[in-house]
């Protein structure tokens, strides 16, 4: 029993990672092919999953999305964050310093994981919101925190992103290139994202670290590339700092 019991919990967190991905709706088939779940499995999941109101079912597509109380308990664990309390006041002193959108990101498996954002009021913003994710290759944040990961798993994580569709044109390919952007970052204390996940969009990120001096989060300035160019060492300047207070703030002592 207690086995048939954990192999319910595995299949039902299964079913909810998916909805983590950029694909935020999925049909009863596309779960079943995508996880290799018998169709019936997957089906008691979802129907009990939309019971209780974790996700949601579109009635004419009859495909599922996330439902509210998913939303709640989301909320829930995101506001509870210590990290993003603490973070939260000099994220919106560095916004209010640059003018510019800023995020605060944990890396997850592959990807980042927007954990907070405080919005620009001009113009132009970054089209990122708090609990999606995106690659990490293709973004400054990402590219700050693998650069403090082992070499092996720089060596999987290579592996992984040769196999993925660029987003853009400026998207980088080759392992190669990529290694030297994370060397580059570990030696400067930042990096750069030069529309690699949108295009004319720059973002430049800090590490954020703990009391055992380990990368635990990224503080992100996001703008469009004419108005990043313009100011992008003042950019730097602001975000490593910002990025050093949080880490101060967190325990963190040179």
């Amino acid at each position: 029993m207690a086995k048939e019991q954990v192999s319910s919990i595995l299949r039902a967190l299964q079913i909810l990672e998916c909805f983590m991905d950029q694909k935020t709706e999925w049909t009863l088939k596309a779960l079943v092919d995508h996880l290799d779940i018998p169709t019936t499995t997957v089906f008691r999941q979802v129907s009990t999953m939309v019971e209780r109101e974790y996700l949601e079912q579109d009635p004419v597509r009859k495909s599922y999305h996330i439902g509210p109380r998913l939303f709640l308990l989301a909320s829930a664990i995101i506001g509870q964050s210590d990290l993003r309390q603490i973070a939260r006041p000099e994220l919106e002193h560095l916004s209010n310093t640059v003018r510019e959108t800023i995020n605060l990101s944990v890396l997850l498996e592959n990807d980042i994981f927007y954990l907070d954002k405080v919005e620009t009021h001009r113009s132009i913003i970054c089209n990122t919101r708090i609990g999606s994710r995106a690659p990490a290759y293709a973004t400054s944040g990402g590219k700050v925190m693998l650069a403090d990961q082992s070499d092996a798993y720089i060596d999987q994580y290579c592996e992984w992103m040769e196999k993925q569709e660029p987003l853009t044109g400026n998207t980088i390919r080759g392992s190669v290139r990529f290694r030297n952007e994370l060397i580059a970052a570990k030696l400067n204390g930042y990096a750069l994202d030069n529309g690699e996940i949108e295009q004319g969009l720059i973002c430049v990120a800090a590490p954020i670290r703990d009391t055992t001096k380990r990368v635990i989060a990224a503080v992100s300035i996001s703008g469009p590339d004419y108005r990043m160019e313009e100011n992008l060492k003042e950019m730097i300047s602001a975000v490593k700092k910002a990025a050093e207070l949080v880490s101060n703030m967190m325990g963190y002592r040179k």
